[in-house]
């Protein structure tokens, strides 16, 4: 009640047209406010950017108690759209717009490629599969490739209780003679595009359970001429070319991970042609984005900018 009592309260203020949601929580929360505004004519629009949780109560919350607020529900992806309908959703309730490269003033220009050098970039916890990723170099080492890898993401301070542990163990696999001086934990980054640009091949290992709604990294990724390999989580295989432009592994395994590094990092030809496709295929226009985005509000004839 006291939620929604404030959200009329600068519904009144400043008589909007629209109420963007960016998540399915805030909805339930502002239950209240959004029945009333929506009776008045203001359209709800709730944005995902992750796809609803598997389940028969989820599929209820969803159909019986989101879906009535919401006039529209934007996805971020095919993926998150066909979990969405899955829920029960009407199609003529649903669109995507698929996320853009993010805005950076920083893409380098010219960076020296290192040979055999693998970047993750991404939050340091189990699902993300971190752990698959440092047994995959430690078995391209054992079979004699030199393969290093840059670890981008905090690591060193707070750790969620449920992951009590992961970060000590990812040190200590690290610091074990077949990985021993060929990982690196740079930590919280700001330079990510001239990361990326150095590294000869870009790993995002999530974990299939993650159900990953779009993996903006790869996009960065391809933004940087660099390819990627993937386990099947989610919206990653739908950003991948398997064997052109990256690699989508069959299954979330070491050994997986391995045969799609070792594709690229043993043949220098094949790993640049595949970062030419990988840049080539860098979708998400920001001009694009704006205006998708700009038509859901009704200002299709108004300039946006794209922040």
């Amino acid at each position: 009640v006291r939620v929604s009592a404030n959200l009329l309260r600068e519904s009144w203020r400043v008589a909007p047209t629209h109420v963007l949601a960016p998540d399915y929580q805030v909805v339930l929360r502002n239950s209240l406010a959004l029945l009333w505004l929506r009776a008045r004519g203001v359209r709800v629009v709730a944005r995902l950017g992750n796809a609803p949780e598997p389940g028969r109560l989820y599929r209820f919350v969803w159909r019986r108690l989101v879906s009535p607020l919401v006039d529209v529900f934007v996805c971020n992806s095919d993926f998150t759209r066909r979990e969405l309908l899955a829920h029960g959703i009407p199609a003529h309730k649903t669109m995507t717009i698929t996320n853009t490269v993010p805005t950076r003033r920083d893409w380098p220009r010219a960076v020296t490629r290192i040979p055999g050098r693998v970047i993750y970039v991404g939050q340091i916890i189990p699902e993300k599969g971190l752990d698959l990723l440092l047994d995959a170099v430690g078995l391209l080492r054992a079979g004699g490739m030199d393969v290093s890898l840059d670890v981008v993401g905090e690591i060193d301070g707070w750790e969620a209780p449920e992951f009590r542990g992961y970060h000590a163990r990812l040190h200590a696999r690290a610091a074990q003679p077949d990985l021993a001086g060929a990982v690196t934990f740079l930590g919280y980054r700001e330079d990510v595009p001239t990361l990326l640009a150095r590294a000869s091949v870009h790993c995002c290992p999530s974990r299939p359970e993650i159900r990953e709604g779009f993996g903006i990294v790869v996009l960065e990724a391809k933004q940087a001429r660099v390819p990627s390999v993937v386990l099947p989580s989610g919206n990653l295989p739908e950003l991948i070319v398997h064997r052109r432009n990256g690699w989508v592994c069959a299954e979330a395994t070491a050994a997986a991970l391995a045969e799609g590094l070792e594709f690229f990092l043993a043949d220098p030809d094949r790993l640049s042609a595949a970062g030419a496709a990988a840049y080539e295929s860098a979708s998400g226009n920001p001009g694009r984005f704006a205006a998708e985005w700009s038509e859901v509000f009704g200002l299709a004839s108004r300039e946006v900018e794209c922040a």
